[in-house]
């Protein structure tokens, strides 16, 4: 801040302070007359007395002593108000798009460029009053600063892309009060609109747009920018495959969306599309069917104009999936899920059983590397393809574990974790381990968890059998009164999937059975619940059993009973429903691995004559997969594949001209089967998101704005000074001026003087 402007004025106190300074000197001005005549007055016999010198004299020593007295009783006071200057610092930004979609003409040759910049006339003066300091700069690929607003609109030609966000980015970081920008609100590029919000709320930077719009015929823009879905999933699992749509609109209105297989939909949904550019991503949660060669192709949009891309999925019956199980204490539910485990030779297992005691067990392969405890590197874990934590206690695991556990999980990694102990459960509350889980645990309670030991005591003893009494037949038959077993329960409207397939349709006798469990608050927003709490054992409330959740790229899942050893012992001994849920639960968590083989178009909008480039991912090493194009007539010819630049990462470079229009159609195939194509529209002239003249997204520019105090500028005044620069100063500092040394050594000199004239008049 500049130092302050002062300026000063006299008030008074006492019984003039209601007044007005005016109609106070009035007041004192009487009061002095009066005060002048009842001089004269009482010295109306001696004046006659004295020579004129002296009448005057001793008249004007009285008054002067009327005059001061009388300021005294006023209580004059200085008063000085001063205001803080605003900095220079505190300036605006003036941010212009010139980009080619703001500079492209309609019938009556106006561009969004010139509807902008008149509305923003109509507030350049309001704006300086507002800001001590404007600067401009101009936009498209980059930012440049520029000497004014004509400057500014003087670039050479217009940028072939709007960077919008990222010049944003940019101009905040020369630390503006504000900014305005001149344009139509269309960012080409991938750039995050939240991550821009978050940065000018930390900063405190408002932003304010001026919207660029003309009536120039508007295009529309479809596409399928790419595809995802593993290379290799076990049978009768579940995994995700993705597509990201991009999409230019007229208006608002929905894009239609769907996966299909083998003839047969998978999935459907109906995208939102706002007016401008969309890039829209969308996953669908797929159910492995049994081996062999799996398509899934994406189809977007309807009629004439709809596109399709496809890739191929292997489904396999059997796979190598490398278990890490940690036991945080011995207890009897391990050598049930290790003969499970052992049964299939899709599993592999290593164990580490209570870390205190440095038991180390590898189960499934001979030779295999063991581990002492949990390592605090995730790249240590990123062999396993699940881990299980078994009765884990949170004391156990050092910060450095937590964090690996966290990150192997983000990074494409499955956990599934099991704690029946509620006290226990509790602890991990607010850990890094609840944080990639699908539930969230209470804060532990000493009272709750001694309620609950009390409650479990008793449900024990009430169901002490579960025929009702117990059976003695000789030596024959003794039943040792176990608790009552509940079984597991899918929750209502469940949506199907490989792992409720688990519960759903089976034969009561063969569902999972418990005893204890761990309560928990409730899952997290995106969980999959599985499966809940049967009866109505906790007053009609189904309670949490197994949850299941994607983290990152990786999912985790809590089951809050033990391992089910006491469901194995109640079975005959032939049965196998314990080994056939623990191996089913344990393929559903298996991670997707990695993206199939896949075709990219790198060319945001093809055009006849113009260069197409694609872009072929595919799984494993080995030479390049065989590609072809087919023209709109049918015409398939061979596609060369180089590979990929260093830097890019693996996979092959393609690219070729169309020599007609229509729907054109490329695909690439491997040793193995697998399969993806991909059709796209080829236009007669070249388009891109700059030249479709989209309308200008308004709405999104409004939201932008006030979310971070700003507004989206029109005809209305947005920009105001400062509350109280001119009618109410910012500091006022009062000083009396009759509480001071010289006036009342003035008032006693006076009084004093008179005295002695009196005297020597011989008036005393």
């Amino acid at each position: 801040m500049t130092p302050a402007t002062q300026t000063l004025e006299w008030q008074f106190g006492g019984w003039l302070r209601a007044l007005p300074p005016w109609e106070a000197w009035w007041v004192l001005g009487i009061l002095a007359a009066a005060g002048l005549l009842l001089v004269v007055w009482l010295y109306r016999r001696t004046l006659r007395a004295l020579s004129p010198a002296a009448r005057w004299s001793l008249t004007v020593l009285r008054l002067a002593i009327v005059l001061a007295v009388l300021t005294c009783l006023a209580n004059p006071a200085r008063v000085a108000r001063s205001r803080q200057e605003r900095s220079p610092h505190e300036r605006l930004a003036v941010l212009v798009d010139r980009s080619t979609s703001m500079s492209g003409a309609d019938y009556r040759g106006s561009t969004r460029i010139a509807g902008a910049v008149r509305t923003w006339k109509q507030h350049e003066n309001e704006a300086r009053e507002a800001f001590p300091k404007i600067t401009y700069q101009r936009f498209a690929l980059d930012v440049s600063p520029a000497k004014n607003l004509d400057d500014a609109l003087g670039a050479p030609e217009p940028g072939p892309e709007t960077h919008l966000y990222s010049a944003l980015q940019k101009t905040m970081e020369s630390g503006p009060a504000a900014i305005v920008c001149l344009t139509d609100g269309l960012d080409t590029t991938q750039d995050n609109a939240d991550a821009l919000v978050q940065e000018a709320q930390r900063r405190g930077i408002r932003l304010y747009f001026v919207a660029g719009k003309n009536r120039a015929h508007a295009g529309e823009l479809l596409g399928i920018r790419e595809v995802k879905a593993p290379p290799r999933v076990l049978r009768r699992t579940q995994f995700t495959a993705s597509a990201l749509f991009e999409a230019g609109a007229i208006q608002a209105r929905e894009l239609p969306v769907e996966l299909w297989s083998g003839g047969k939909k998978l999935a459907s949904a109906r995208l939102p599309l706002r007016p401008g550019l969309n890039t829209l991503p969308w996953r669908a949660p797929v159910t492995a069917a049994e081996a062999g060669a799996m398509e899934l192709e994406f189809r977007v949009g309807d009629g004439v104009q709809q596109q399709i891309a496809t890739c191929t999925t292997q489904v396999v019956k059997h796979t190598t999936v490398e278990v890490l199980y940690y036991q945080g204490a011995l207890q009897w539910g391990f050598r049930f899920l290790r003969t499970a485990l052992e049964i299939d030779p899709s599993f592999r297992m290593t164990a580490i059983l209570n870390p205190a005691l440095r038991v180390r067990m590898a189960v499934g392969m001979a030779n295999q590397a063991t581990l002492d405890d949990l390592p605090e590197d995730a790249r240590e874990l990123k062999r396993f393809g699940i881990i299980v934590l078994a009765h884990p206690f949170v004391d156990q695991f050092t910060p450095g574990q937590q964090q690996a556990l966290l990150e192997y999980v983000r990074g494409g990694g499955a956990v599934l974790f099991i704690a029946p102990d509620g006290d226990a459960a509790a602890r991990f509350a607010g850990t890094e381990i609840e944080k990639m889980l699908p539930v969230i645990f209470e804060p532990p309670s000493p009272d709750q968890a001694e309620e609950d030991a009390r409650q479990i005591f008793r449900e024990q003893i009430t169901n002490a059998d579960n025929s009702g009494g117990n059976v003695l037949e000789g030596d024959v038959e003794r039943r040792d009164g176990l608790p009552l077993l509940r079984a597991f329960a899918p929750p209502p409207g469940a949506n199907r999937s490989a792992a409720t397939a688990i519960f759903e349709g089976a034969d009561p006798a063969g569902l999972p059975k418990f005893c204890g469990y761990a309560k928990v608050r409730g899952a997290k927003p995106g969980a999959s619940i599985l499966s809940v709490t049967s009866g109505d054992q906790d007053g009609g409330a189904p309670r949490i059993l197994l949850a299941r959740q994607q983290f990152g790229e990786g999912f985790a899942a809590a089951l809050t009973t033990d391992l089910l050893w006491r469901w194995k012992m109640s079975l005959p001994s032939g049965s196998h429903a314990v080994e056939k849920f623990w191996q089913q639960l344990l393929l559903s968590l298996v991670p997707d691995t990695g993206a199939g083989l896949r075709v990219v178009k790198l060319t945001e909008s093809p055009a006849v004559h113009a260069p197409i480039e694609l872009r072929v991912d595919a799984p494993g090493a080995g030479g390049p997969p065989a590609a072809e194009t087919i023209s709109p007539s049918g015409e398939h010819k061979p596609l060369r594949l180089n590979a990929a630049p260093e830097g890019e990462g693996p996979g092959w470079k393609a690219g070729f001209t169309p020599e007609t229009s229509g729907h054109w159609e490329v695909r690439v195939s491997d040793s193995a089967r697998n399969l993806s194509r991909l059709t796209f529209p080829v236009s007669d002239k070249l388009r891109t998101t700059e030249t479709l003249n989209l309308p200008a997204d308004v709405e999104g520019m409004r939201r932008l704005a006030e979310s971070t105090g700003g507004a989206l500028i029109g005809d209305d005044p947005v920009f105001q000074k400062p509350a109280g620069e001119e009618d109410e100063p910012l500091l006022q500092f009062v000083r009396p001026v009759w509480h001071s040394t010289w006036l009342l050594g003035l008032l006693l000199g006076l009084y004093c003087t008179e005295l002695i004239a009196r005297r020597c008049f011989r008036l005393l």
